[in-house]
């Protein structure tokens, strides 16, 4: 069973990282010898000596380290952008390849109504791939109908490839440029710990502004190249930081503003209905995008990661230097409202409360409180919540992130990893490493899974024996498990199509693999001794790997930044399966190819 033993990093892989998050950072310290959970790219102080391409930056002093001044935005004057119709001087048609003075110039300041400006224009990205219509950020730039700064001579030749962590600062990167706002963003950040992704105490200690380069299409590239997950873990207090911790308001939470989940994963709100529920968009290393639920998936951690709902610093631009302004300035600022367990279950009774995890104490005030509380805070008090509808995008929402997995899995098959020999041990953290496991493993995807189901099953197993809710939920679950979006297609080992349910995944939860390696049929947990199984060609290395993870499936909650050996998992399987608290029966799954003779 040596097979079985861990090890602290597999083969790097340049620039790549898990699908279930974000890349992988540079190799760095940060002191920072180390790498992005599922997929940040991290630079520290160590990596500002790399030297810049020359063909898309100017050449540009290192940027001082200045102390914040105060500033006041009362009674300021927007003046009209308009736009420098220069492109004659371009080489290339476009004012993304014109020289940054002259295609974004200052012209703007950042207040109150650039605000609304910049919710407006994200609502728009969300709508698009919401609706599925594009699936990367810069097609959905290049579409009018959700881009609401669309200018073909700029959007025809914008090619874009972000993740989660990219994904909230290109986005105020290029809303900025196109109305001529000024922007800057911290380069390098240190901190407490070896790893930057899982650093206390963060610090920034570098920064760079959009006119350090030469061109914005080279602003926008070194953005995406430099920011990672790290930098939204600077302690509020660092004022020279890009993000602050908010107040749970409508007024403070919108369209525009990100969730950081410590666990690795950054989101960016891009609705809040007027029932409270948020809808969230996040990217990948092959730049697609994905729309999100909050909910019990996504964590806000303890309060020294300062994970949690925050909001742009406002930057401002006095002609030779950007500073931002500070907190006592920021009306919606507050580095403890998120984190005060009392407010969670204020008013709620104690009956409501949601059971904490195995191993807390019985009186504990579980983590999901906190996102009914963040729902209940954030609706209109004149809309009434319906259960009903609720539940139906719980499992909307569950159908669509198990379509997302089918893509990463599918990621993974292109890559041939299952037909590679299997490593000789898993890495150190199965949710936060480098090489090909984070780019083609799914630990931290499957896991947010298990946790939606969780989620789910909770809401379910609260409704009272004779509640009116149970047959309305019962006809509801019905009615979504049939729709198409909640059926799956995989190719199997033989090449042959295999259809899966929303029900099979459902039984399978807990089965399906998130190791890159293993087979097709094994990736989506064929059963034991089935003809499904029987077109698996892995050895039996392969499927003793894959029996000796499954107290890792039996994981619901993610742990980054420590070991993750395979006993670390519940030996049994949780009970989280809510079609059981509702007494339905799922259907039979569909028959699976015979295997060829």
């Amino acid at each position: 069973m040596a097979f079985f033993a861990r090890f602290r990093s597999l083969s790097a892989v340049a620039l790549c990282a898990s699908l279930a998050a974000c890349r992988d950072p540079s190799p760095a310290r940060s002191d920072a010898r180390a790498t992005q959970p599922d997929g940040h790219r991290a630079h520290t102080i160590a990596d500002a000596a790399r030297p810049h391409d020359p063909t898309l930056d100017a050449a540009v002093p290192e940027a001082p380290v200045e102390e914040p001044r105060v500033v006041s935005f009362d009674n300021i004057e927007v003046p009209d952008a308009g736009v420098a119709d220069a492109r004659v001087a371009s080489p290339t048609g476009t004012t993304l390849d014109l020289a940054t003075l002259d295609a974004w110039p200052a012209l703007n300041r950042w207040n109150d109504q650039m605000e609304r400006e910049f919710s407006q224009f994200v609502a728009g990205i969300g709508r698009g791939v919401a609706s599925r219509r594009c699936g990367r950020l810069d097609r959905c730039l290049r579409d009018p109908e959700f881009n609401s700064l669309y200018d073909p001579a700029t959007e025809s030749r914008l090619m874009l490839d972000v993740d989660c962590g990219d994904l909230p600062y290109v986005l105020r990167a290029y809303f900025a440029f196109k109305r001529r706002l000024p922007f800057g963003y911290v380069e390098y950040v240190n901190g407490s710990g070896g790893d930057p992704r899982y650093m206390l105490r963060v610090r920034p200690i570098q920064w760079r502004i959009w006119s350090d380069y030469r061109t914005p299409r080279s602003t926008l590239r070194h953005i995406s190249e430099a920011v990672h997950s790290g930098m939204y873990r600077v302690q509020p207090e660092q004022e020279q930081g890009d993000f602050y911790p908010v107040s749970v308001s409508r007024q403070s939470i919108r369209p525009g503003s990100t969730f950081y989940d410590p666990n690795g994963h950054v989101l960016v709100i891009t609705e809040v209905r007027d029932d409270g529920t948020i809808f969230m968009i996040d990217g990948h290393p092959d730049g697609s995008l994905t729309w999100k639920r909050f909910g019990e998936a996504f964590e806000l951690g303890p309060k020294i990661l300062w994970g949690g709902f925050k909001n742009w610093r406002w930057q401002v631009w006095d002609g030779q230097h950007l500073t931002r302004v500070p907190n006592a300035q920021l009306r919606d600022f507050d580095p403890a409202q998120q984190w005060n367990q009392q407010l969670w279950v204020e008013n709620v009774p104690r009956a409501e409360w949601l059971r904490p995890p195995d191993g807390w104490p019985r009186n504990a005030i579980a983590p999901g409180m906190f996102h009914l509380w963040v729902r209940r805070t954030l609706a209109n008090p004149n809309v009434a919540r319906d259960p009903v509808r609720d539940f139906r995008e719980q499992v909307s929402s569950f159908c669509r992130d198990v379509l997302d997995r089918a893509d990463a899995v599918n990621m993974a098959l292109a890559a041939g990893l299952h037909r590679q020999s299997h490593p000789g041990a898993l890495p150190y953290n199965i949710y936060g490493t480098n090489g090909d496991w984070e780019l083609y493993s799914t630990p931290s995807r499957d896991a947010r899974l298990k946790a939606s189901v969780r989620e789910i099953y909770e809401s379910v197993a609260r409704l009272p024996a004779d509640s009116p809710l149970r047959p309305q939920f019962v006809t509801a679950w019905n009615e979504e498990r049939a729709r198409e979006g909640c059926r799956y297609t995989y190719a199997n080992s033989a090449g042959a199509t295999v259809t899966l349910t929303v029900d099979t995944v459902l039984d399978r939860l807990f089965t399906i693999s998130f190791d890159p390696y293993h087979c097709p049929e094994l990736r989506w947990g064929a059963p034991q001794g089935t003809r499904e199984l029987s077109t698996c060609p892995d050895t039996a290395e392969k499927l003793g790997w894959y029996r000796g993870e499954q107290r890792l499936r039996n994981q619901i909650d993610r742990h980054y930044g420590v070991a993750t050996p395979l006993d670390m998992g519940p030996e049994t399987t949780p009970d989280v399966d809510f079609r059981r608290a509702l007494g339905v029966t799922p259907p039979p799954p569909p028959e699976a190819p015979r295997a060829a003779r």
